[in-house]
């Protein structure tokens, strides 16, 4: 079109098409075409729109036509709807059609056009006012916990237009995690924002009847403590809440890529929690620039004041049974011995199991999710190992419970002196002892003990009551580094001067 530009204007300027022929090396009829032709007819020219289609034929797109009204009739599902590629197949199989997929693909656009079945939808550009609404989400991530692959639930709350979003983790998405993750979100932001926008999960809506959303008790609890209240996006209206769902593509993608590996689910949420806090301080707003931080302060003055906190979890009653435990998820959690047989209460979080008789606390364990794991507190099991001390290393608390070396020296000591039944029995005697004393006496008496070859349990009470004396030393700090090597940089003020007791006591 450049080089027809340019003849025609050495037209107009009047040069003859004898002169312009030899100047553009083109035939004088094909000047006379171009000066006598418009500009518009000549970006047409080449153009057949008369001429028959060699591969997308009627034949073919009557095919097309057919298949989609029948696709239509049955009213087939969304997700079930011919694909153009099954559709290419199909006709190739039939042998109707010898060309390439590409074309096909435009006959099923035109046609779903033509039968209103691809509706070309439209969207409102919303704005939305800062510290008022949020969206809230959450998707499926897998990582590491140590060794073990597990899969998690990232909960994600974004404020639609401001590019802020927070995200935690948690291994379930029931009540418990809901509840959580509002607390700690809501702290976070440092206020209850208006409206909360969620999709239809059967945690917060129990039916969806037309318009209209039934609640979940769960869900009007929720707006109750928090004061705050809920918008449901309509059936396969995910784009009702799009601000969270790029969200939650956006932390997943960028906060746990790959399979990263984590020592614990506190480890997880103090990362991602760092993560977010990092993106607010040093991000800008994606179309204005204006700085995350700057946003977010202008959006606490909207905020709503933090009720008391509270602890979401779920509550249920249940016996204790002969194995001192109660179960939760197939995962045992004991008790102690005096409540065998008693009928008790559990409340479950997302983290942690607390076990209440007659509303005072009996239990706590962190809450297990692998399977086959329990939690056995070995103190809980001390009672009844004191009456069968013979079952003392084939005991399940036992096994699972990590034995401080002092005191598997302490017991190999005794096992030394006396027979395995006594030595258990003194062993457990010296446990019990934890129960009266602060840990910390209790390791230094046990430290003690060793060195002075006082290993039985008379010899740990005897320095332990030592150590609570109010007599002053006869050596300093120094000389305990010297002799305890073990103990250095602990903070110990021991009140006796036991040399000439170590000096009468030494083993042979």
């Amino acid at each position: 079109m450049d080089e027809i530009n340019k003849l025609k204007k050495d037209f107009n300027k009047g040069d003859n098409k004898n002169k312009i022929a030899k100047k553009f090396n083109r035939s004088w009829d094909t000047v006379d075409n171009i000066v006598n032709t418009t500009s518009d007819q000549l970006k047409e020219r080449g153009k057949r729109p008369n001429r028959k289609p060699k591969v997308a034929t009627k034949e073919v797109k009557n095919e097309v036509y057919k298949l989609l009204k029948q696709e239509q009739f049955l009213k087939v599902k969304k997700k079930q709807k011919y694909t153009a590629k099954f559709i290419f197949e199909e006709l190739v199989r039939i042998n109707i059609y010898k060309g390439k997929d590409r074309t096909i693909r435009d006959v099923v656009k035109e046609i779903r056009e033509e039968l209103k079945i691809n509706k070309k939808n439209s969207y409102l550009p919303l704005s939305f006012e800062a510290g008022k609404f949020i969206q809230i989400d959450h998707g499926e991530v897998d990582c590491l916990i140590e060794t073990e692959r597990i899969t998690g639930y990232l909960f994600v709350v974004s404020l639609p237009g401001l590019t802020l979003r927070y995200c935690q983790m948690y291994p379930i998405k029931a009540q418990q995690a809901w509840g959580t993750f509002h607390e700690k979100a809501f702290n976070y932001f440092g206020g209850i924002f208006s409206e909360a926008t969620y999709d239809n999960d059967c945690v917060l809506v129990k039916k969806v009847l037309g318009t209209e959303h039934r609640q979940t008790d769960f869900s009007l609890s929720l707006e109750e403590h928090y004061g705050f209240s809920s918008i449901f996006c309509n059936r396969g209206a995910g784009n009702e809440k799009g601000s969270v769902e790029n969200a939650v593509g956006f932390c997943r993608r960028n906060y746990l890529a790959g399979l990263p590996k984590f020592s614990s689910w506190t480890e997880i949420n103090y990362y991602l929690e760092t993560k977010c806090t990092e993106e607010i301080l040093k991000g800008k707003h994606y179309r204005t620039g204006e700085e995350l931080s700057t946003i977010l302060a202008n959006a606490k003055g909207n905020l709503l004041p933090i009720p008391p906190e509270r602890e979401w979890v779920k509550w249920f009653d249940c016996g204790v049974n002969s194995y001192q435990v109660v179960i939760n998820d197939n995962h045992w959690y004991s008790v102690p011995e005096r409540y065998v047989g008693s009928n008790v209460r559990v409340a479950v979080g997302v983290f942690k199991v607390s076990i209440y008789k007659d509303y005072e606390l009996i239990a706590m364990h962190s809450r297990k999710y692998l399977p086959g794991d329990d939690s056995l507190q070995l103190d809980h099991y001390l009672d009844q190992l004191i009456k069968k001390p013979g079952a003392l290393w084939d005991c399940t608390a036992v096994k699972k419970h990590k034995f401080e070396s002092e005191l598997i020296k302490l017991w190999n000591r005794l096992y030394s002196r006396m027979e395995k039944r006594q030595a258990n029995k003194e062993l457990i005697k010296i446990l019990l002892l934890k129960r009266i004393h602060s840990y910390e006496d209790w390791k230094t008496a046990i430290g003690l003990a060793l060195l002075y070859g006082s290993v039985e349990y008379a010899g740990v009470v005897n320095i332990l009551n030592q150590l609570k004396t109010d007599s002053i030393p006869r050596y300093d700090e120094k000389w305990l580094d010297n002799y305890l090597p073990e103990l250095q940089g602990r903070t110990y003020k021991p009140t006796y001067d036991l040399s000439l007791y170590a000096t009468l006591h030494r083993e042979v």
